[in-house]
């Protein structure tokens, strides 16, 4: 019995992060990140009505946060959450890779959903 509830604890914690929404305040995009995907969505769509993109992420987990990367507008976008109980402006943040090479780094404001 011990076995089985140590397991389905396990099971979940690993499968499961928070729904967030995130902004930044130079992308005048706000991104709603959940377990498979990162949506993108217009600055100032509060009702999240209009999608610009809804893509498929690679997700890696580490400790209390996580980092997904997902490739919008032809550049590569990699978002970093230190801890999903503490949101901080220092220590949450996104990497925009262009193709050439040149990278843009921006805080993340983030809140659960």
């Amino acid at each position: 019995m011990k076995a089985s509830i140590l397991f389905l604890s396990v099971l979940f914690s690993f499968s499961s992060f928070a729904n967030l929404v995130c902004h930044t305040p130079r992308m005048n995009k706000v991104m709603a990140i959940n377990d498979s995907d990162v949506t993108f969505y217009q600055e100032g769509d509060e009702k999240f009505t209009r999608k610009l993109a809804s893509l498929a992420t690679r997700t890696k987990k580490s400790g209390p946060g996580f980092s997904k990367t997902v490739s919008f507008e032809n550049q590569k976008h990699t978002i970093f959450i230190k801890d999903v109980k503490n949101f901080s402006e220092v220590e949450d943040y996104i990497v925009i890779k262009a193709p050439t090479g040149h990278e843009v780094t921006y805080p993340l404001n983030c809140k659960l959903i």
